[in-house]
């Protein structure tokens, strides 16, 4: 079974962004063919970019965050960024985790779930672009959810409906299906 893991991409107060991340975590939950990890960036800590060598040459980290973020990311077979957007692309906390590592990343098939006004196409259109720098897979189905403000019951809460709740399943078995075929692919690499 693969490692799935969930990544928050904001931290702000008051932010909306657990909300999608803790839905699609649900709907993961309920599976059997998932091992499923969350990673909320807040939670993290990580500093603005503080290793002295790039990870794409280097995995010689100095650093604990660091490390505890490499060894995160290297058992995990994919991945769903759940991102804002701002000025027309994703936040600066999820590009700052994202560029503390490569190799980790590499070879690892990954899925968007996207918030704002125009739903976060133009930050999972920025995060593809960086997908793709990573050699990871990025899943064509994804979820945007278009100015979610004018979506809230009185408690401040998201409704989520059927057909959301649809293309989550639908793109977690497409995650599932590449997590699975990508995983054997390292697997065998790695034996050669």
């Amino acid at each position: 079974m693969p490692t799935i893991t969930i990544i928050t991409g904001s931290v702000r107060p008051g932010r909306f962004n657990i909300q999608p991340a803790t839905w699609i975590q649900k709907i993961a939950q309920e599976r059997k063919d998932i091992n499923l990890r969350f990673v909320d960036v807040a939670e993290m800590s990580l500093p603005f970019y503080n290793e002295p060598q790039s990870p794409l040459y280097v995995q010689e980290y100095q650093h604990e965050h660091t490390k505890k973020w490499s060894h995160m990311v290297s058992e995990s077979d994919g991945f769903i960024m759940v991102t804002p957007e701002y000025n027309s692309s994703y936040s600066p906390v999820l590009k700052n985790a994202i560029d503390y590592l490569y190799h980790e990343w590499k070879e690892k098939p990954v899925a968007f779930i996207g918030y704002g006004s125009a739903g976060g196409s133009r930050a999972i259109e920025h995060l593809r672009g960086v997908a793709g720098e990573l050699e990871m897979y990025d899943i064509k189905n994804q979820i945007m959810l278009f100015s979610p403000w004018n979506n809230l019951d009185e408690q401040g809460q998201y409704q989520f409906n059927e057909h959301q709740e649809s293309v989550a399943n639908t793109l977690l078995d497409n995650l599932v299906f590449w997590a699975t075929q990508m995983k054997q692919s390292r697997l065998i690499k790695k034996i050669k």
